[in-house]
């Protein structure tokens, strides 16, 4: 009987080590793309963490720019029209409804084209005018010498005082203060005004002279974290509410503010911060709310879901790091539940074509509002567009019947 050799066992051993191989080859393929998996979610948590309490912050110091102290808008007749005049136009004889027609012998067909041939001018750089006017000169020629100079209420005339502040946690507030005209001891109305996550004090400026004519003191102050104020971060709300409490204390102490006219207003996370105010307390009669959200859990999904779906499993990773960075919980931020139980005059605008904050948060909290208050659409305005002159004619209305 012939025996044949049996391999069946180191035919065995083999295939177990092939196995055990495999399966290491696998576990590292696992491991690796939980690896990759757990950075790029990394990543995107800080990214959105990171993009909410730290987005980019303009400065008034680092807003330096050619003028020559006019306000313009486009004429229906061609040109650009001098809405306000200011040094050094006003002193070499621009007067608000000038009719710009011509810029050093060169035809302007639009108050763009004239703000560029400004911007591209250096300072003491001289411009000579064609303007028309009504009467009674008709053709008016001015040489105006280009001004660098930053931002500020100068540009519409009025008169300001830079002022500063701490905030609820010693924090330094820079602002403008704007007083009312005739300056009448403890008589005149004020309001502080609240700007957005990536703006400044800026943001209200084009309203202040408006404001202004109908006899109120302004404050528009950089909340802690944005502008010139002290800070690294913003919280979409909690600590910016309390900026506007420290605000309105400001204006309590002005000797020609009448402490029981303080009025309130704010725009996108300046607006939900007013709302919050009020919630705590901030003693003001109305307020103005431009482009405000409802929940900041809701905006927040809204947003991730633009760049991925689905939002919930990142929203609560990037809530928890930000109350970790900022000391907030911003779970809590819900303007929408506060508005149920404050009852002062509320004024909510918003545009139509908001593709930031969509309308719907405004109509969803003028609904759930239990005191009195008016929703006013801005049709085809998106979230950082100007707001036509209408809107501040509504606001004055606002204002003086509240």
């Amino acid at each position: 009987m012939s025996h044949e050799p049996d391999n069946s066992a180191p035919e065995t051993y083999r295939e177990l080590v092939r196995r055990r191989h495999r399966g290491q080859k696998l576990r590292k393929r696992i491991l690796g793309l939980l690896t990759v998996v757990s950075v790029v979610v990394g990543g995107l948590v800080f990214w959105i963490s990171q993009t909410m309490i730290s987005p980019p912050r303009p400065r008034i110091s680092e807003s330096e720019r050619p003028v020559i102290g006019v306000v313009l808008r486009d004429d229906p007749a061609g040109g650009a029209t001098v809405v306000s005049s200011v040094p050094p136009a006003a002193a070499a004889g621009l007067r608000a409804g000038d009719r710009i027609v011509g810029v050093d012998d060169l035809p302007v067909g639009s108050a763009r084209q004239l703000r560029s041939r400004i911007d591209a001018a250096g300072n003491g750089e001289l411009l000579r005018l064609e303007a028309r006017r009504a009467r009674p000169e008709g053709l008016v020629l001015v040489d105006v010498a280009v001004e660098v100079r930053a931002v500020s209420p100068l540009d519409f005339g009025l008169d300001f005082q830079e002022v500063a502040f701490s905030n609820p946690w010693g924090l330094t507030l820079r602002g403008w203060y704007i007083p009312p005209p005739g300056l009448a001891a403890s008589s005149a109305p004020g309001i502080a005004y609240g700007h957005g996550n990536a703006a400044d004090r800026r943001h209200w400026l084009d309203l202040a002279p408006a404001i202004h004519r109908a006899g109120f003191g302004q404050l528009l102050l950089d909340f802690s974290g944005r502008g010139e104020s002290q800070g690294e971060v913003i919280t979409l709300g909690p600590r910016e509410a309390g900026d506007l409490r420290s605000a309105v204390e400001f204006l309590r102490g002005r000797p020609e503010i009448d402490p029981s006219r303080l009025y309130l207003a704010g725009r996108s996370m300046g607006a939900v911060a007013a709302v919050l105010a009020v919630g705590e307390g901030a003693p003001v009669r109305a307020v103005v709310l431009d482009s405000p959200f409802a929940d900041l859990g809701r905006i927040a999904d809204e947003a991730i879901s633009e760049i991925f779906r689905p939002a919930v499993p990142l929203r609560p990773l990037a809530f928890r790091l930000t109350a970790w960075r900022t000391g907030f919980d911003p779970s809590k931020v819900s303007p929408i539940e506060v508005v149920r139980r404050i009852d002062i005059p509320m004024l909510i605008l918003h545009g139509t074509e908001d593709r930031v904050v969509s309308f719907e948060h405004s109509r969803d909290l003028a609904e759930a509002a239990t005191g009195p208050v008016r929703l006013v659409p801005i049709p085809g305005a998106g979230h950082n567009d100007s707001r036509p002159p209408e809107v501040v004619e509504t606001i004055l209305e606002f204002l003086r019947s509240s």
